[in-house]
């Protein structure tokens, strides 16, 4: 069972890369765009998104650092109305973070979950030869 859970991870990898391949070559994807996002993420991230170390254990380990926030920035840097979108923003916060609330332990229940399946495979995945 857990030989074919690997076989097929390693199989829809694959597929997924090839996917990528031909939408690369047929220019639907242009060139070192998995880069160029990676390197956009990294300098919006906030500190601690980088994985620390190499491999998907790692990865996970990253993505299970995150989690959802229903309060909204209120910081503003429109010139001119940047004053009056933060006093907007001021006001409606407190209203969408208790609408928002909700759906966000939601989401970080959901996610909390995800992150032990994935650990589980990746340990499956290191143990297996």
């Amino acid at each position: 069972m857990e030989a074919e859970a690997a076989d097929q991870y390693r199989e829809i990898l694959e597929r997924a890369r090839r996917l990528a391949e031909e939408k690369r070559a047929r220019g639907e994807v242009p060139e070192n765009t998995n880069e160029a996002l990676d390197r956009l993420f990294l300098s919006v991230a906030p500190p601690g998104a980088r994985a620390e170390g190499e491999g998907l254990g790692a990865l996970v380990e990253m993505l299970a650092r995150y989690d959802f926030d229903p309060s909204p920035r209120v910081e503003s840097t429109r010139p001119g109305l940047g004053w009056l979108m933060r006093v907007v923003k001021k006001v409606l916060r407190p209203i969408t973070a208790w609408q928002l609330r909700h759906v966000t332990d939601q989401l970080n229940a959901y996610h909390s979950a995800q992150m032990e399946i994935l650990r589980a495979v990746v340990q499956k995945l290191e143990r297996s030869p």
